[in-house]
Parts: C-alpha cells; structure tokens; sequence
C-alpha cells in the first residue's frame, strides 16, 4: 500500500520513512493550518498516530476540533512568554503571523489583514499541560511565519525532547534563510542537523542519532509514496472507468432487451402474416370491411351517410352473398343494428329476381320462407329449386 503525502513539500515522507516502525505514535505540530490541505501530521493520524495540534487561527481549530477528535486542539500562539500578541489573519491561508513587519509585506502584496488579539502560551507550558505522562514526542513541526526562533525558545529542551524537529527555515513566500538565530540553540541543545529540503530544516536528538542517516536523502522512488493529488485523480480515474462499465452494462442490457423485442416482433409478423395468408382470412374480407366501415360511420356520427354506405356495401356484397349463403344471417343482424334491414329487403328482392331469372331460381336471402333457414339447409333448398326449374323445361 502507497504511503499517500499530504504535506507541501514531502515533509510527512520523510518523517514516515524514519518513523515508520512507531506504533501509535505522537507529534507536536505547532502552526497546525489545515487538518488535511498540506498537513504533515494527516497521514500519521490516518495511521493511528495523535497528537497535539495548536493553531490560533479561529477557522483552522475549528476544522481541526472536527475532523481530528482523537488530537489535543489548541486555539493559542506559542511565544516566548505567555499572554496575549495581536494576531494577523490572512483570509483562509496559511499566512497568518504574528511578526508585524512580515504582515506588511502581505498588506502590500494585496493580501487582506484582519488582526485579532489571541492567547500566548510557551512550548514548555503546553507540553507540562498537555502531553500525556511518559509520552515521547516522536517529531516536532514548527511552521508559524516567521516567529519560530520564539518558539524553540519557549520549549525546555532537557525536559521535552521530540527526537526529530522539523522548523520552517525560510522567510514566507521566499526562498531567503531565516535559521541563523536558532540553529546554534538547537546544536547547543545537542540536536544533530540531518537534512534541509529548501524549506525545512530536520534535527535529530543525539539520543536518536541513527534517523540522521535515515534523513540523509530527499523523498525519492524508495519511499513508495503517493501525491494525495495524484491519488484523488486516480481515484475520480477509477469512478468515471466504474461509471463507463455501468454505462456499458446497461447498453448491453438494453440491446438485448432490443434483440429480445425484435425476435418478438418478428414471431408476430410470421403470426400476422400466416393469419394474413389464411383462408378464412380472405374469405371474411367483405365482412370486415363492412364492419370497419360501420363502426367508422358509427363513431364519426355521420348518419346522413349511411344509405350511401349500404348501396356501396351491397353492390361490394351482393355478389359474395350469393356464393356464400353462410353469410347471410351475420348480414341480417348487421343491418337490423343500422337500422336498414326493410331497405336491404328490398334491395335483394330486387337484385336477386333479377340476378336469378337467369339460373332459374327466385329465391333472396332475404324472403321470410328462408330467413331462418341455417346456411347448409339454404344451400339445399336452392339447388333444389333449380333442379325443379330444370326438370319444368324438360318438359
């Protein structure tokens, strides 16, 4: 697993590949800021590691009193002697000092300045308060824009020994050295000088020399580390690759269900086109057509049209009607539903005399001696009629 870094300039990794065999280990982070953004101490309290964490800056303790319970958050300055210094609080930055001159220059760089009075307490007095009894201190961070040589001058060096300290040895936002007034104290308290990254400078306690050897490289590719940036690009790599395999699940999903609807759809065209292709299909044409054309005419509501439809569904008819008897009766209701049942008497009366004078029959579908005949027994009775027609000329 990639250690993740979340320190500005690789702080945390070099501390982790010095410290990294301390179970549970505890740190001093004097200018705390962020809880995450550039933190040094995030990774180990990810790690099970607590601390205490002091930081003035009323909006950083309030993110660091929620996110880290497990740590001692302090809303105070560390300074050489306890009470109360004007604090100069640059927005939501890491800027905020309290050296007056540096807090020009961010005035004139066009930062805003907002000053607030704060408490001020010594090293030596939060570590007799706070650190637990018979706790080491594994490293100390001191970051506080320019006021660090007060701050390694509040601590009692023979009583409270952190066995790496970690200070910021450069003025804010520049790259000029500022440690030439505390290095000699930190030598004089037999602290070892083991590593300076551009911005820091590493000391080692003489009682815990061997990290000096530890620290005497830069974070290089050994220390199988991960750029939390690098890792939540990764991450946001590995959500959108998720995303496009759930969005190509559901393409998938989806043309099978399509294939699925089309092998259906094409069953109920075989279906449809077999019904089409069917006998009785073509032998009850004329009566769909009629019917469709009676429910169009019923639900349009154009009774004024109807007696034109019925002389046009005869005439379509007429001819069917006399081939297929069977017919006959569907017919009659029909026409009894429309109302034009005596006009289609008629109608057939006429049409049928006519059409029969030259087979030699008289019959219509319509004459009362026949109506309830069944379509078998009408067949029957009109071949016999023309039998007796034919046998009336033979003699």
């Amino acid at each position: 697993m990639s250690f993740i870094s979340y320190a500005q300039n690789y702080e945390d990794v070099m501390l982790w590949r010095a410290l990294k065999q301390v179970k549970n280990g505890f740190y001093i982070d004097v200018g705390a800021a962020w809880p995450d953004e550039h933190s040094v101490t995030k990774a180990f309290y990810d790690r099970g590691w607590r601390g205490i964490n002091i930081e003035p800056n009323p909006v950083h303790h309030a993110s660091l009193v929620k996110q880290r319970p497990r740590d001692i958050n302090l809303q105070v300055a560390i300074g050489e002697d306890a009470g109360q210094l004007t604090m100069n609080l640059v927005g939501d930055t890491g800027l905020s000092t309290l050296d007056t001159s540096i807090a020009d220059q961010h005035k004139d760089g066009g930062w805003g300045i907002v000053q607030q009075t704060v408490s001020v307490d010594t090293l030596a007095s939060v570590c007799l308060q706070h650190l637990p009894s018979g706790q080491e201190v594994h490293f100390l961070k001191v970051d506080v824009e320019g006021f660090e040589e007060q701050v390694l001058r509040s601590n009692n060096w023979k009583e409270f020994r952190p066995w790496i300290v970690l200070v910021e040895a450069t003025l804010p936002m520049t790259q000029q050295e500022s440690f030439e007034g505390w290095e000699p104290m930190m030598l004089g308290a037999d602290y070892l000088f083991a590593y300076a990254d551009g911005l820091n400078r590493y000391y080692v306690a003489k009682e815990h020399s061997n990290f000096a050897l530890v620290l005497k490289y830069p974070p290089n590719v050994f220390d199988g580390f991960l750029l939390i940036d690098q890792e939540k690009a990764e991450a946001k790599a590995q959500q959108a690759e998720a995303k496009a395999q759930q969005a190509e699940a559901k393409a998938q999903q989806a043309e099978a269900k399509a294939q699925q609807a089309e092998s259906i759809g094409q069953h109920y065209a075989a279906t449809l086109n077999a019904v089409y292709a069917s006998k009785s299909w073509q032998l009850t044409a004329p009566l769909r057509w009629v019917f469709g054309q009676a429910r169009r005419l019923k639900i349009e509501g154009l009774k004024s049209r109807i007696k034109d439809f019925a002389k046009k569904a005869l005439r379509k008819i007429n001819h069917e009607l006399l081939l297929r008897p069977s017919m006959r009766l569907k017919l009659i209701g029909v026409s009894r539903r429309l109302g034009i049942h005596a006009a289609l008497k008629t109608h057939f009366r006429k049409a049928h005399s006519q059409k029969m004078a030259h087979s030699g029959s008289a019959i219509s579908p319509f004459d009362s001696k026949v109506q309830d005949l069944s379509p078998r027994a009408l067949q029957i009775y009109i071949q016999l009629l023309r039998n007796s027609n034919n046998n009336k000329g033979d003699c």
